[in-house]
């Protein structure tokens, strides 16, 4: 379930020690519409919302935190889905995603993640780069990734904890 950045640093202040153990194998940072931001949460922070993306449903103006999980109601068995309903594990309400865009699998061989189209019809992009329908793409920590218009960052536990203690340290 999403939940406002502001939850993840007060975990992280009572103790950085739990709150590392407690984080999911990877996490998506969205940002919110570029006119509620400031410019030090942009030095921040590389990524937020594409332009003429409508603002988040969840915060508002505050920065959302998605972890990658499969959640129980979700029978997809190749991954963690992203889409615009309800029954994905990743849920980004908005009218340019699709309602499965796409899955993230974890990569066998390393300990990452990778990331697949799921034939969207505003697809899905790394870096920029759209992906091709159906064919997996590697993603890394600090990666632009894009749904539609939803723009977010790709994380895993330690680069997500990393980005607090930096952000905090401001």
């Amino acid at each position: 379930m999403a939940e406002l950045l502001s939850a993840h640093v007060t975990r992280y202040l009572r103790n950085r020690d739990e709150f590392e153990r407690g984080l999911p194998p990877g996490l998506l940072l969205f940002m919110p519409a570029l006119g509620t931001v400031t410019p030090s949460e942009l030095e921040d922070y590389p990524l937020r919302t594409v332009t003429n993306a409508g603002p988040p449903t969840l915060g508002q103006d505050e920065p959302v935190v998605f972890p990658l999980l499969k959640s129980t109601g979700n029978a997809f068995g190749r991954g963690i889905t992203v889409g615009r309903t309800g029954n994905n594990d990743v849920v980004l309400d908005d009218g340019s995603v699709s309602r499965f865009h796409a899955w993230f699998a974890r990569d066998a061989g390393e300990a990452g993640f990778l990331l697949t189209d799921a034939g969207s019809k505003n697809g899905s992009y790394v870096m920029g780069e759209r992906l091709l329908a159906r064919k997996p793409t590697p993603v890394g920590d600090g990666m632009r990734l894009r749904f539609g218009q939803v723009e977010v960052s790709f994380y895993t536990p330690g680069a997500f904890a990393r980005l607090l203690a930096k952000r905090l340290q401001s």
